[in-house]
């Protein structure tokens, strides 16, 4: 990885620990020069071309809260480098999560020596020291709406979480547990969670899973593994920054996890037809108008979804606002539930009136495969009076949209209609 250091320190000694953990490194000359640098596109910061401009004092704050005797008051009079080597090391760390940092939904993690101390096929489940502070910090991102998998390489069995500890195993949306490539796992993971690879950070106190994961399906953020995860707050403190900052801001964040578990300890419909499988959902959705209330879900939505999503455009709540109030337009939303559960505002639809055309389509990955969006456009050409025509913008991930589109958007629904 390529790191432009800044910030007022002496950065030239830092300079050799970023190299030592394997990276390339740029460092302005001069003290401060970097401010000068990033205004330049000609400097030499510009022509490194880093993959990451990292400012080593934005976390100090965090820092010196989590590592002990993380200052060196003499190097800091000697030398302008107000940092202890275990603060060196932890700044290095940092930067290699900043490296990664991206916004997900799914939180895989491996078991042994990870949720636990031990081995469960050569210890046994008795003699296991649960990590309960990593638990629980686990059982917290879920209840704001980050998904858990469990991926672990074991014999597979019904239940594997001990009774006594603070996940069960109703906690995980979805469960992997084979001598199987965890790469491999994960994507039937995902696919069985109608999730992109993309979506997923992978926790795993092996190297060698973490090497096989990031050469297999470098999509997926593989976390530098904490040295201690019996005090693992710092280790939670940068998953929930660097990935999962924006989780728990709504209400559909919170059924999110709750909804994907309950459908995972559902039993299996087995030769069901798919036809008798929908019927036996029990499926509803609540039509309306978009409302004040809907624009953080709306903004949510339009800034994260990609697989049903016409036209990607990232409108903000602001943005929203102004088309709410815009007479020209129209904007529906659709809130669903199950027999499992509500799920919350998973789709809404933005229409150009005088224009008949739909601008935005969105839906929410939960609810894909169930026939919502044949609900949700035949709903819409009722209340205008109208068939509009459908904007499509194409995008590398956007081909579930495609499919509806070529398919003519009408089709069979296995909603009914709740007010």
């Amino acid at each position: 990885m390529k790191i432009a250091l800044a910030g007022d320190v002496a950065l030239e000694l830092l300079a050799p620990y970023f190299r030592a953990a394997g990276h390339e490194v740029y460092v302005p000359a001069g003290f401060g020069a970097w401010r000068q640098e990033m205004l330049d596109p000609g400097s030499g910061l510009g022509r490194f071309r880093p993959d990451l401009v990292f400012d080593v004092t934005a976390h100090d704050g965090d820092l010196e809260r989590e590592v002990e005797g993380f200052r060196d008051e003499r190097m800091a009079r000697l030398a302008s480098m107000p940092y202890s080597l275990a603060g060196i090391r932890a700044i290095v760390e940092e930067a290699e999560f900043a490296a990664l940092a991206a916004p997900k939904k799914v939180l895989a993690v491996d078991a042994d020596n990870t949720l636990w101390r031990g081995i469960l096929s050569e210890d046994g489940r008795d003699a296991l020291v649960e990590f309960r502070e990593f638990q629980e910090g686990l059982k917290a991102l879920r209840a704001d709406g980050v998904l858990l998998v469990l991926l672990t390489k074991n014999d597979p069995c019904e239940s594997f979480m001990r009774a006594d500890m603070a996940l069960a195993d109703s906690d995980f949306a979805a469960r992997r547990i084979s001598w199987a490539p965890k790469a491999g796992n994960l994507v039937e993971a995902c696919r069985e969670l109608n999730l992109s690879t993309d979506s997923v950070v992978f926790v795993d106190d092996n190297p060698f899973e973490r090497a096989q994961m990031a050469a297999h399906l470098p999509e997926v953020a593989v976390a530098p593994f904490p040295a201690d995860m019996a005090r693992p707050a710092q280790f939670l403190r940068r998953l929930r920054g660097y990935f999962f900052s924006g989780m728990g801001s709504t209400a559909e964040d919170r059924l999110r996890a709750a909804d994907y578990a309950a459908r995972a300890a559902a039993p299996s419909p087995g030769a069901a037809s798919l036809d008798d499988y929908l019927k036996g959902l029990r499926l509803r959705v609540a039509p309306a108008p978009a409302g004040e209330r809907d624009l953080d879900r709306l903004a949510q939505m339009a800034g994260k979804t990609n697989q049903f999503n016409a036209t990607t455009l990232r409108r903000t709540r602001e943005e929203f606002a102004a088309l709410l109030s815009d007479p020209d337009k129209r904007v529906f939303t659709f809130r669903a539930g199950d027999r499992f559960g509500d799920q919350g505002l998973v789709c809404y639809v933005v229409v150009d009136v005088p224009a008949r055309r739909v601008t935005d389509f969105v839906m929410s990955c939960r609810a894909m495969g169930r026939t919502l969006e044949h609900f949700a456009f035949a709903h819409v050409c009722d209340v205008l009076g109208f068939v509009p025509s459908v904007d499509f913008v194409p995008t590398a991930k956007n081909a579930p949209f495609r499919r509806f589109l070529e398919s003519g958007m009408s089709g069979k629904t296995y909603y009914e209609r709740v007010d």
